[in-house]
Formats: structure tokens, C-alpha cells, sequence
């Protein structure tokens, strides 16, 4: 039994009839690189440049071909977001006879690698595998050399795929960075739309919601005296740079009373905000403290 690795997972079932005519079985299932299979995925079968079959994996990325004697074909595996692979198989040269029945299933599992955009995957135009009829053995043999060399170019493939993977956390780390610099500093005091189970306040000519009626007769204390000395009326914005993480910190400010609002923007892209210290939804975040 030889086992071939790509990255996707299908099942297919080809069934070539020929009368009672034996065949080659192949069977085997789709990866994708996390080790995960993949099913939906198209499984091709060509003969001679012609497609002879096109059939979907099951959601266990199964497949099963069963390819007539005495001809060659070239399996594609083909799903959206990953890079295609393919096989070659020759069954050329077995002679029909009792003996045909002692042939195993041979397996090749595939892993299909996630595409990204600015790498050269020219390198799978060309079959990841070939299993050829072996006389001398009586048994469909895979060309170790050839697979080899191909996974060796393959390696140069995957350390393209971590530069650019980095190329692009870099990116959404700045983007990040820029869209946070860009927000920096006072708000002006318009009237934000806040949800209406929170209690109004008017102060000046502005209405202004708040986050809790009991904050209306709440005891100023240090830290809201300290806040209401350093910040104006309204909503003020600031940034702060963590370790790993982009802080937009809100300041709402109506009268004697003071929200604090955080939203934690981390650099694997996580996201996740508070009011004074408490977890809120980013919506609120936003429709509390907007302008």
C-alpha cells in the first residue's frame, strides 16, 4: 500500500465499467495544511487530455477511482482557496488474469496548500506523484525519487508562503496602527445615539446619554474628580501603545459624571472593549461614544 500526502480532503467514487473488466482501485483523502480534511472538492480524472470523470469528495474528504488496465491518467484534485494537485497513474502492461485479483487498494492521501496571492505554484502543472505498473513485483509502485525531489521543491514553495504570510500581518498591523493614529485626539461634543434604556442628561444645550441611571446621584470621588480636571465636556479620544496590542481609550465626560471606554485591538487581530473596566459588544462601544 503506497500512501501519497497533499493538503484537502474528498471522496469520490469513479467507476469505469467495462463489462467485467478488473480494475485499479485508489482511494484516499484530502488535507489541507492544518491537517484538516476538505471535502467538496473536485476529483478530475483525464485520459488522453480528455476529462473522463469530475465528481465531488464527501464531507469527509474521501474518494475512491477505480481506473480500468492498460492506460494513463492524470488525477487533479481541485477545490476553491487551495492550490490544485494532481497524480499520475499508468496502468499499462498488467495482463488480465486471475492474478489481477490479488492487487491491493492503494492509497494516496493529498494535501492541498492554501493559495496566496504573489506565489509561483507552476510547480504543481506538473503530477506531485507517479504510480506505474511494476512487472517484476506484480504491483503499482510509486517513483520514490521523483516524489523526492518534488517535495523538496515543495519546501521552497512553503517558505515563499510564511514571507508572504508575514508580509501580510505586517500589512494589517500597520493598517492597524494608521487607522488608530487617525482617530487621535478631541471629539467634538455632538450628540451621540445611545440606547434608550440608558437615562438622559442635557447639560448646556447637548443631550448626552449614560450608561446607568444610578450615576446620576453617585459620590464624586478621586479618580472622577481627577478625570473631570483633566478632560473638556463631550467624548475625548486617546491612543495607547501595549505590547502586542493598539488601546483607542474614550473618555465620556457629561456634568459631574465619567465613563471610561476602551477598545483593545490586538496584533493577531483580535478585538475587545470595555466600559470602565467591564466587557462590553464593540457596538456599543461605538454607538456610546460615537460623535
Amino acid at each position: 500500500m503506497n500512501r501519497l500526502k497533499f493538503t484537502t480532503v474528498l471522496l469520490v467514487s469513479l467507476q469505469f465499467c467495462f463489462g467485467q473488466q478488473m480494475t485499479i482501485h485508489f482511494m484516499g483523502k484530502i488535507y489541507n495544511d492544518k491537517n484538516a480534511v476538505i471535502g467538496g472538492a473536485n476529483v478530475q480524472v483525464v485520459q488522453d487530455a480528455f476529462l473522463t470523470s469530475n465528481t465531488q469528495t464527501d464531507v469527509d474528504g474521501n474518494y475512491n477511482l477505480y481506473l480500468p488496465l492498460n492506460r494513463e491518467f492524470d488525477v487533479t484534485i481541485v477545490k476553491e482557496g487551495y492550490v490544485q494537485k494532481k497524480f499520475f497513474v499508468s496502468t499499462k502492461g498488467i495482463k488480465e488474469s486471475t492474478e489481477m485479483t490479488k492487487f491491493p487498494t492503494y492509497v494516496a492521501d493529498v494535501v492541498l496548500f492554501t493559495r496566496y496571492d504573489g506565489i509561483d505554484y507552476s510547480l504543481f502543472d506538473q503530477p506531485i506523484n507517479k504510480y506505474q505498473y511494476n512487472a517484476k513485483n506484480n504491483n503499482i509502485d510509486y517513483d520514490e525519487p521523483y516524489l523526492k525531489e518534488m517535495k523538496e521543491a515543495m519546501k521552497e514553495i512553503k517558505k515563499a508562503e510564511r514571507e508572504a504570510i508575514k508580509l501580510i500581518r505586517e500589512k494589517q498591523a500597520a493598517d492597524r496602527k494608521l487607522l488608530a493614529a487617525s482617530k487621535v485626539g478631541y471629539i467634538p461634543q455632538n450628540t451621540p445615539a445611545l440606547p434608550n434604556s440608558i437615562a438622559q442628561y442635557k447639560p448646556s444645550e447637548q443631550k448626552f446619554s449614560v450608561a446607568n441611571t444610578s450615576n446620576t446621584n453617585r459620590k464624586i470621588d478621586s479618580r472622577t474628580l481627577a478625570l473631570l480636571a483633566k478632560y473638556k465636556q463631550g467624548v475625548t479620544e486617546e491612543i495607547i501603545e501595549g505590547n502586542g496590542v493598539y488601546i483607542i481609550q474614550r473618555i465620556l465626560v457629561i456634568e459631574n459624571d465619567v465613563w471610561m471606554y476602551q477598545k483593545k485591538i490586538f496584533n493577531w487581530g483580535g478585538v475587545a472593549c470595555f466600559r470602565d473596566q467591564s466587557s462590553i459588544t464593540e457596538g456599543v462601544f461605538e454607538q456610546e461614544t460615537k460623535k
